[in-house]
């Protein structure tokens, strides 16, 4: 199974993928300070993929949305796991067992 693509901050998978070009800004940056070398300071991080949420806004690069969706869900798991070991939980089980055998009893 494939798992879809997740937005790290706010769980949407209304996400696009962008990438990164030349940049016009950073070989004139370059030029200006070092000459005809700076001119290479345009493809720095060019070819790269950048995803963008189209919900919240928030940038990521491609994997980063996995390891915090497998993170949330072992943090889940730890929540579930420690709910159960509570007394409270366990009384408040009881008490709604005890309530619907009541209102059902002449059901059975």
């Amino acid at each position: 199974m494939e798992e879809k693509i997740k937005c790290p901050k706010c769980g949407s998978e209304q996400i696009t993928a962008d990438k990164k070009g030349f940049s016009g800004g950073k070989a004139l940056a370059g030029a200006v300070l070092t000459g005809g070398v700076g001119l290479l300071a345009g493809t720095i991080g060019s070819n790269k993929i950048l995803l963008t949420c189209l919900s919240c806004g928030h940038q990521f690069k491609p994997g980063e949305d996995q390891d915090a969706i497998k993170l949330k869900k072992q943090q889940e798991k730890e929540a579930q796991a420690k709910a159960m070991k509570s007394p409270a939980f366990w009384v408040f089980f009881i008490v709604i067992m005890a309530l619907f055998f009541w209102l059902f009893k002449g059901c059975f």
